[in-house]
């Protein structure tokens, strides 16, 4: 599970870099207001995507006797959803102009309907190299398509002068060549066949997974939209960039590790006859303090040591997402943890139980967004801030339900991360966290990370068990 995890890890850690530096790019390039163009459109993409997933991908992982025919006939559903998909986007792209109230969006879902039309053809030849644990064959391909991809886009900003059309370009690039790699990599695993009912039982469960995956999805992106329609473009593009560093631990650790981690516990739940609870528990306890001992100390950074420098990089009209990103990078990382739920519920059969909590987060979620939207961004975020880090309180606890994994337990495994951050804070509060110049952040830093390093190698004996734990028996 180590190796596996090591992989997706280290590819999404790379991809959210890559991710961050374009980001970063385009904004010395473009304005709030143009940037927030993109940062609208996505989650429509996005969305559509994963509506016409059907969840193939979480049942193809889960299904214990898959023959090439049915991933085939799976296969082919998915590449006659795709077309109608990408067409769907492209009609639809005046209309949600107009309703926006957002001129420029239309040509920029048009472009984006191409992007949309290659995710969902990828999903189901990715999820038959996820059965097959071939996870370093999967990071090769998402590493390169990523480079490929932001070597165009940072092309075309810089050299053609591109703006946002360099993102755009990105996405559709990126998209393109994961579908393309992943059918040739799988292309023994599927024989095509012209009996679309073999896939009936994969929808039948997917089914739950995508009513599950898209209330979660409507709850995390439906900010954007809604601040977009009320508060306007800039303001959703300010939102866009502190969204983006808030999921840093999710892009790069916690989704791909949650991929891992449903794998491995379908893999356990087959070799114990179902018997989850006695093998569920210890995978699931290692890999949240794993999370921890990376997630916590780096978005308490992000919270109080990156204002110095996006002050000095970024034009002044950026400045006000400053707060913003304060404010949600710690719920950043209390989400990575909550986001091991869905791999728990679903390698144990409870796909229900999975839509049932989802369901009910999101809806507390989306009260809380439109509730607070009248008093202005800020107080948003703030609304997010606790709704979500309560939300996240109660799916953790649904999945230690799951494993049966006792809370008392889970909290005193992160305890050495969350002493290590506590550490860290202190010490960089009483060197002082108003740096006035480069010197005086670089000071701050390095007092900051000493402290962190300083107590984790002290404790560091649950960790390195942790670390043994998902090594191969």
């Amino acid at each position: 599970m180590l190796r596996n995890l090591a992989s997706m890890s280290s590819l999404n850690l790379f991809k959210a870099g890559v991710q961050f530096a374009i980001g970063t790019l385009i904004a010395l390039f473009v304005l709030p207001a143009e940037y927030g163009l993109i940062t609208f459109a996505l989650p429509i993409i996005q969305l559509i995507a994963l509506m016409t997933d059907l969840g193939l991908g979480s049942a193809l992982i889960r299904q214990r006797d898959l023959s090439a025919e049915d991933a085939g006939a799976a296969l082919a559903l998915s590449l006659a959803i795709a077309a109608a998909s990408g067409a769907l986007l492209a009609l639809l792209s005046m209309p949600i102009q107009g309703w926006a109230q957002m001129p420029g969006l239309s040509p920029v879902l048009n472009g984006l309907a191409l992007a949309t039309a290659f995710t969902i053809v990828a999903a189901v030849p990715r999820a038959l190299l996820e059965r097959d644990l071939h996870y370093q064959r999967i990071a090769l391909v998402e590493g390169a398509a990523t480079m490929q991809a932001a070597l165009l886009c940072a092309g075309l900003v810089v050299l053609a002068e591109a703006g946002i059309w360099g993102l755009v370009a990105f996405h559709a690039a990126l998209q393109a060549a994961r579908a393309l790699a992943f059918l040739v990599l799988t292309r023994r695993r599927y024989r095509f066949t012209s009996e679309w009912t073999r896939a009936v039982p994969l929808i039948r469960f997917g089914g739950w997974v995508l009513a599950s995956n898209l209330v979660n999805f409507l709850a995390r992106n439906a900010q954007g939209l809604l601040i977009g329609a009320t508060l306007g473009a800039s303001a959703v593009g300010l939102y866009g960039i502190a969204y983006q560093v808030m999921i840093l631990p999710l892009m790069a650790l916690a989704w791909p590790a949650s991929g891992v981690l449903l794998a491995t516990l379908s893999r356990l739940r087959e070799r114990d006859d179902g018997k989850r609870h006695a093998t569920f528990a210890a995978p699931v306890l290692a890999l949240s303090l794993l999370t921890a001992t990376l997630t916590f100390p780096l978005m308490s950074w992000i919270a109080i040591g990156l204002a110095f420098p996006a002050q000095r990089l970024l034009a002044p009209e950026w400045h006000h997402a400053l707060p913003l990103i304060a404010a949600l990078a710690p719920l950043g990382a209390i989400q990575a943890l909550a986001s091991y739920n869905g791999a728990v519920l679903i390698a144990a059969g409870r796909p229900r139980l999975q839509f049932t909590v989802n369901l009910i987060s999101s809806l507390v979620l989306l009260a809380g967004f439109m509730l607070s939207l009248r008093f202005g961004l800020y107080a948003f975020v703030l609304t997010y801030l606790g709704l979500g880090a309560a939300v996240a309180a109660g799916q953790i606890g649904t999945a230690l339900w799951c494993a049966a994994l006792p809370p008392a337990l889970y909290l005193r495994n992160l305890a050495v991360p969350a002493a290590a951050t506590a550490t860290g804070l202190a010490s960089a509060a009483l060197y002082g966290m108003a740096p006035s110049n480069w010197q005086d952040w670089a000071g701050m830093t390095l007092i900051y990370w000493c402290a962190v390093g300083a107590v984790s190698a002290w404790a560091r004996r649950p960790i390195l068990r942790a670390v043994r734990g998902l090594l191969p028996a």
